[in-house]
This record gives structure tokens, sequence and C-alpha cells, in this order.
């Protein structure tokens, strides 16, 4: 397995990088455009803070890159309402004229008929290209992976770290063979607490950034790792992952152990970036 390599985003086709980068913590513009030319990151996903640096990157990079770029636009809906001038808007300001990709965030009513209604609506007005769902609800993902829950979306965004790896149980194993939905995970370093020594087992050296996202992206079911820097340093720590390739036995063994571990540990780390 080459990290390095762009690979299918399930059934919608795209071909993406196994890092994706997220706005939110406020990644340069200048970070955000050497990530795409000197890594070959190209899944940008705008969420709901800090903007600003990746719209002026995008704005840089689509009038020449467009076809190789996967723009992915974030909406927190409990019903889906304004969505079409969500979209729109944001198309607006980025100046192109189609999204690869929308995720719905927070879904209580994933099947309530007015939501599938406006998501075919935004689907059938050509501005975005596919719909992917966001949450925590593992138990619901397994149920859409199976056919038992009909939502018509192309992706899951889901929770998967090695202090909560639910997910090898819950979704993984009943994704199905053919038309398999894109999988894309975030929160790999567990919001910073796998990168806390006060919180590993006594004696364990700590884990670095590319550590965990090299054990997400170990996982041959996940597609794309969203990670969340603030700074073009912790960028380019976390795309050490890419290079460094899936971990070995041995690794993969020393992050879940850790991850078990803080886990049961009682007390919670501080929220962080990454």
């Amino acid at each position: 397995m080459d990290l390095t390599e762009r690979v299918p985003l399930g059934r919608t086709g795209l071909m993406v990088s196994r890092m994706g980068l997220a706005s939110g913590y406020g990644v340069p513009t200048a970070a955000i455009e050497k990530a795409f030319h000197e890594y070959g990151v190209n899944y940008f996903y705008l969420s709901l803070l800090k903007r600003g640096h990746m719209v002026r990157a995008i704005r840089n990079l689509a009038p020449k890159y467009r076809d190789q770029l996967c723009i992915v636009l974030a909406k927190p809906t409990s019903g889906g309402y304004f969505l079409q001038s969500f979209v729109e808007r944001w198309l607006k300001k980025l100046k192109i004229e189609q999204a690869d990709l929308l995720v719905l965030q927070d879904l209580r009513k994933p099947t309530e008929p007015k939501l599938l209604e406006r998501v075919q609506g935004v689907r059938d007005s050509g501005k975005v290209r596919f719909v992917g769902m966001s949450g925590h609800d593992r138990p619901l993902f397994g149920k859409m992976a199976r056919g038992e829950v009909k939502v018509p979306v192309d992706f899951f965004q889901v929770r998967y770290n090695a202090v909560h790896p639910g997910a090898e149980q819950d979704i993984f194993p009943h994704l199905p063979r053919e038309e398999r939905p894109g999988i894309v995970v975030f929160t790999a370093t567990c919001w910073g607490k796998l990168l806390k020594p006060k919180l590993l087992p006594a004696g364990e050296r700590p884990l670095a950034p590319a550590d965990c996202y090299r054990f997400v992206l170990s996982h041959p079911d996940v597609n794309v790792c969203v990670t969340g820097p603030a700074t073009a340093a912790q960028m380019e720590d976390n795309l050490r992952a890419l290079a460094a390739g899936p971990l070995d036995q041995e690794e993969m063994a020393r992050v879940r152990r850790i991850g078990k571990h803080i886990y049961h540990k009682d007390g919670s780390a501080p929220f962080l970036t990454r």
C-alpha cells in the first residue's frame, strides 16, 4: 500500500489523496498550496471555521488545476434547510461552478422525506457532484452500509482512531463489495489525546502525529483521513504519514495499546489542533 498514491473514493470514482486538509484551524494559504504541489494533496475540506485561507488557496489553484481538485463543502443540518442557497453562496465565494462533495453534518433524521427531497434538489441542480453524511452514530452507518436504512449518500464521514476504533466492528465489515460508499475519517489523533505524554502508559514513548494518521490509513476500508493543522509546521508533521506508509504489525500493536490505555484512563485531555 502506497499512501502517496490517490485512490477512488468508493463509488464516486473521484481520485483522492489519502490525506485531506480541513480549514477549521487556520492552516495558511501558502501551506495548502504547498500540500497540493509537493505532497499531492487534493482533498480540501471547507469546515465551519476559519475558511478564509482555504478559500484563497482554492481560488489560486482552481483556474489551472480544477480537474485535479476535490473540493468539499460541509453543512450542519437537521432538515436540509437552505441547502441550495448555502451551496450557491460558497460556490460564488470560491469562484467555481460546482463542488465535488457536500457533507451533511449532525443529521438526526436522515430519512426525513423533506431532507431527501432537498438533497435530490441540490444534486439535480448540478451544483454538487456527490453527497455524503458525517456523524458519530456508528450503528446507524452500519445499518446504512447493510442497506437496512436507505439514505441516498455516496460516502460516509466517520470518527476513527486508536482510542475509538469501533468502526472496525460497526461499519467497515458491513460495507458492500459492489457500489461501496467512500469512507472518510476524522479525529485521527483523538483531538490530540494520542499526542499527550501524560496520558500514555508508563514508560511508553510519545506518538508522533504521523503515527496516528498511519494507523487509520493502514485500514484497507479507509479512503481519506482529514487533518486539521493550524500552522504550516503542523501540516508538514502530519503529512509525513504519506511517505512513511502503513504501520507494520509491531507499530500497529503499539498504537492500539496506547489507544486502549487512553480510552480506559479517567479524565480527558484538552482540545488540541491537528
